[in-house]
């Protein structure tokens, strides 16, 4: 998984391509051999639904010790909240969206079926997350706060993204308010944090861990191209906001 988000990394940055979805889709290279467009709801319920549909479909083959663990329960409702309303939320809010080919929806519902496998596995039945010491209890605290700090921030990101729109409409405006008054992309700033949060309160096992890094390197090229986007197309555009993180990047 982290090579995979370096590989990433380096396709969006080193190649300055940007992933063929969303204001991108119809100027990418190879756009045309990506397969047909699908509507944007339906791309997003597509392909975030694995990682919850995955995950439930493990419960029947689970570890009872692990099903009963506060610190089991508490990872895998981060995990589940987030995705439930990805999958099942977000796409029915989504106004003017553009659409999405349906290679690169494929390729994202791959990842969130081997990212629910993993993740769903590490909580059902792999390994028990106790909170048997002072410190295991301070890292689930801390975590599960840097979680639901970055979960605030996403979702009331989507809901500032989602309010530049009336119904019908499909241009784009300056998002404004929250953390997007320090940063193009407060989104994916919020998402990062909540994974990195949740990272933390796994004291960093491998499986969450790597989970966050991948959100970084697959988000944060993506944030660059969005204020580089914005800059360019809004003269009036807040030549003080950062790409991703407040006043440094």
């Amino acid at each position: 998984m982290i090579a995979t988000g370096a590989a990433v990394v380096l396709v969006e940055l080193g190649g300055g391509i940007a992933a063929a979805y969303g204001r991108y889709a119809a100027t990418a290279p190879f756009a045309r051999w990506l397969g047909p467009m699908v509507p944007a709801w339906f791309a997003w319920m597509f392909q975030e639904s694995w990682s919850v549909l995955v995950p439930l479909a493990l419960l029947p083959f689970s570890n009872p010790t692990c099903l009963v663990s506060p610190g089991n329960l508490a990872l895998g409702g981060m995990f589940l909240t987030h995705y439930t309303y990805r999958s099942f939320v977000y796409p029915l809010r989504i106004r003017g969206g553009k659409p999405m080919p349906l290679g690169i929806s494929s390729l994202a519902a791959l990842f969130c079926f081997f990212n629910g496998y993993l993740q769903g596995r590490l909580w059902t039945a792999l390994h028990v997350f106790s909170l048997d010491t002072a410190a295991d209890r301070a890292f689930l605290a801390c975590g599960g706060a840097i979680w639901l700090f970055g979960w605030c921030v996403n979702l009331h990101s989507d809901s500032i993204l989602r309010s530049l729109r009336r119904p019908g409409e499909t241009g784009y405006k300056i998002p404004r308010g929250g953390m997007f008054e320090y940063v193009s992309a407060a989104n994916y700033f919020g998402e990062i944090v909540e994974w990195s949060g949740y990272a933390v309160a796994s004291r960093f096992h491998v499986g969450c861990l790597a989970f966050a890094l991948f959100t970084a390197c697959n988000t944060g090229p993506r944030a660059l191209h969005h204020h580089l986007w914005y800059l360019q197309k809004f003269e009036d555009y807040p030549r003080d906001r950062r790409a991703l993180i407040p006043f440094v990047w």
